[in-house]
């Protein structure tokens, strides 16, 4: 008797998950499609809809179009006012953050400049206050926070909350999860920046509809995200998608890890900078960070300057070659592809495609699109806000009944 009360009760958290689930994938819905897209029952649905609008996870916005009337044309959704997530992003130039609703709209943000490493201890404080302060400025309490997402520099452990090394920041073995989590009084999930940008196109984004796809982040370093049958793939060890390490010029320039001819030393931030400057080129944003020197140097060559389209479309060539290598391996149906040298548009993305169709082992009807971000420079902190969703609401939110 015990094993089968066990077993219902396991199976009530798996229900009210797929319920949540499918809301957030479909929604809003009436509980009458809700039972048809989850193959439960409308009895099943009524107790289910019930218990999380109570736990404030649902709301009733309206009703459906049609003749149906009563409960069954009554749509539910996440709310909108309801319990907030905050959400941090890590990169290796700016820490950003900021507090969402549930279905990760932005309520209020902030981004600080970080020039330079700082100890773990420094940045949990940092992030603790900003997250604070605009739960101040926006008016909530600071209780408000149902959960903190955190996409973070570095090889990542999500599981145990750990930052197992990021050597952009000289960070080892650093518990961010339960450093966070002490200090901030809420549960806090943590992943790679860039997987967790993933998990944001694929719960909230376009990638809802997509079941393979890789996120591609090119930055200081460079970085992907692989969704696998809906899913984050993580690898043995939690390095799946570390693509900036793909040789792509056996001859090239020694990489920071030991190799030479990365794609890192050719198409990421200081890469690009760094060929535009032997070109004779002068950017002058390069006093507000490299991100908006590399934007610049996108700008101009939607301008037409020769020596600017050159620098891009080399990275995007060589992008190519390793989103081919990519490609033959996760096969995906698109890649996502993010970061400041995307703003030079069709000169980067045709760039990337036409090395990537040359060299990838596709059938001749076979194509993988390559597409900009649903949330555009947004991607990191709605990413961060789906990680909070993904593994301590959505997952989480049956196991306390």
């Amino acid at each position: 008797m015990a094993t089968t009360s066990l077993s219902r009760h396991g199976l009530r958290e798996l229900n009210r998950e797929q319920v949540l689930r499918t809301i957030l994938r479909e929604g809003p819905l009436a509980r009458v499609d809700l039972a048809h897209q989850t193959g439960l029952t409308t009895a099943a649905i009524t107790n289910i809809t019930r218990e999380l609008i109570e736990d404030g996870l649902l709301r009733e916005v309206g009703t459906a179009r049609g003749k149906r009337v009563g409960a069954s044309a009554i749509l539910l959704d996440l709310p909108e006012e309801g319990p907030l997530l905050g959400a941090v992003h890590q990169g290796v130039s700016a820490l950003r953050l900021a507090l969402c609703t549930l279905r990760g709209r932005l309520l209020a943000r902030r981004v600080i400049r970080t020039p330079g490493p700082s100890s773990p201890e420094a940045t949990v404080g940092l992030i603790v206050q900003i997250l604070q302060d605009l739960l101040i400025e926006a008016g909530y309490a600071s209780t408000a926070l149902l959960a903190v997402g955190a996409g973070v520099v570095g090889l990542v452990d999500g599981a145990r909350g750990l930052v197992k090394r990021a050597p952009s920041l000289g960070w080892e073995g650093v518990p961010l999860g339960d450093l966070l989590a002490a200090r901030l009084q809420c549960p806090v999930a943590i992943e790679n920046n860039v997987r967790a940008m993933a998990l944001g196109e694929a719960l909230l984004g376009q990638g809802r509809h997509w079941p393979d796809f890789a996120f591609v982040y090119i930055g200081t370093g460079i970085g992907s995200g692989l969704m696998i049958n809906g899913h984050p793939y993580r690898g043995a060890h939690g390095s799946a998608g570390e693509i900036g390490h793909i040789t792509v010029d056996p001859a090239g320039e020694r990489c920071a890890c030991g190799n030479r001819g990365c794609l890192e030393t050719i198409a990421a931030e200081p890469a690009i900078l760094r060929q535009a400057r032997a070109r004779g080129l002068t950017l002058e944003s390069s006093t507000a960070g490299p991100k908006e020197a590399v934007r610049q140097l996108a700008r101009l060559a939607l301008d037409g300057h020769p020596l600017a389209r050159e620098v891009v479309q080399r990275c995007g060539e060589s992008l190519g070659i390793a989103l081919a290598t990519l490609t033959d391996i996760l096969n995906p149906s698109r890649i996502v592809l993010h970061g400041a040298i995307t703003v030079a548009g069709a000169i980067f993305f045709s760039a990337v495609a036409e090395c990537l169709h040359q060299r990838a082992f596709l059938t001749r009807d076979a194509s993988v699109e390559l597409v900009a971000p649903t949330f555009g420079e947004d991607a990191g902190l709605v990413g961060a806000a789906s990680l909070a969703l993904d593994r301590l609401v959505l997952g989480a939110s049956a196991r306390e009944h």
